[in-house]
């Protein structure tokens, strides 16, 4: 709520007498309320994927956290920049995680791409249609492009993406 004096549990009792930062609060219900009454799609772990956040130049930006969810049909994307600078770039590839081969406790390490870990379609003909929650804008992009070249953002100090919505369609064939 905004308090400046924080209490432990022995306190029985506030000292200061302070009202709730209303701007705070407002913020919470336009921008994290709505997210958590769909926390079911973030909970599970089964197709939880973290992204490396690359910078044109080729680099791994390590202030960048990007993962991807998927529960049923409904996906998510969520990137945050944690840090005071703007920055730029890509997202394609998982970061490394071990898969059991079968034999024993033997694992082998996979990456997947965006496109696989949002369950897309690497086919030209499909189009990948999905709505920034943070922003309120609706994007397209190419489904097969997601999938070879993955996605490109920008990103302010401390700003966040938390795509939702995703859903495919497919180009008509008539001219």
């Amino acid at each position: 709520e905004g308090f400046t004096e924080k209490y432990g549990m022995e306190y029985k009792r506030a000292y200061w007498s302070e009202s709730p930062d209303s701007y705070l609060v407002e913020r919470h219900k336009r921008e994290v309320f709505p997210l958590l009454r769909r926390r079911w799609m973030f909970a599970e772990v089964h197709s939880f994927l973290l992204y490396d956040f690359y910078a044109p130049e080729g680099h791994v930006i390590e202030d960048v956290f990007a993962y991807s969810n998927r529960a049923g049909d409904a996906r998510s994307l969520v990137l945050y920049h944690n840090r005071y600078a703007e920055t730029s770039g890509w997202i394609h590839r998982s970061a490394a995680f071990a898969v059991k081969t079968g034999q024993g406790d033997e694992k082998n390490l996979v990456q997947l791409t965006l496109g696989e870990g949002l369950g897309l379609q690497n086919d030209s003909s499909y189009y990948t249609l999905f709505r920034d929650y943070v922003t309120g804008l609706e994007y397209i992009r190419n489904s097969q492009e997601l999938c070879q070249r993955g996605l490109y953002i920008e990103l302010a100090a401390y700003k966040c993406h938390v795509f939702l919505d995703f859903r495919e369609v497919q180009a008509d064939a008539q001219n």
